[in-house]
């Protein structure tokens, strides 16, 4: 099915970025991600919903009933193939992996890129070099803080 749902969303001009499946077992939900150079629009989903769900339909590859659902990957968006982080080198992101000892971390810098390999991070003034087979998550993050967010409380 991701071969299919891939190429479509090709055909359409957008980058598969996920598919996932889950939620209540009584209504559960498949999730695709979808992606475009400047970002995708609420119609951009809306669209490309309608088109996927009669793919989907033909295909069949859930044997009960579903929701469908077509996102954004949002202003966090996950970085799931080694070319994501090579694509986003100089962005902020949050990087979940497993050291050596099997041990649960998560770093936060900028991206350096990939090499040999490994994904580089720059934390704090230091390389940290993370192998692909040990990460777990990444997405990009966005510093919400540094929102110039406007006073509309209507206090001079």
């Amino acid at each position: 099915m991701e071969s299919e749902v891939r190429a479509m969303t090709a055909d359409y001009g957008y980058e598969l970025v996920t598919i996932t499946y889950g939620g209540p077992k009584r209504n559960p939900t498949l999730t695709i991600m979808i992606d475009k150079p400047g970002g995708v629009t609420a119609d951009d989903c809306a669209e490309m919903s309608r088109r996927l769900g009669l793919l989907l339909d033909v295909l069949d590859p859930i044997p009960t009933s579903y929701q469908l659902a077509v996102s954004s990957p949002g202003i966090e968006r996950p970085l799931v193939r080694m070319e994501d982080f090579e694509r986003f080198a100089g962005r902020q992101a949050s990087v979940r992996y497993y050291d050596e000892s099997e041990k649960a971390r998560t770093v936060v810098g900028e991206l350096v890129g990939v090499r040999d390999g490994r994904v580089a991070v720059l934390v704090e003034g230091a390389e940290v070099s993370i192998g692909e087979d040990r990460i777990d998550a990444a997405h990009l993050t966005f510093d919400w803080d540094q929102l110039d967010v406007e006073d509309h409380s209507g206090e001079s």
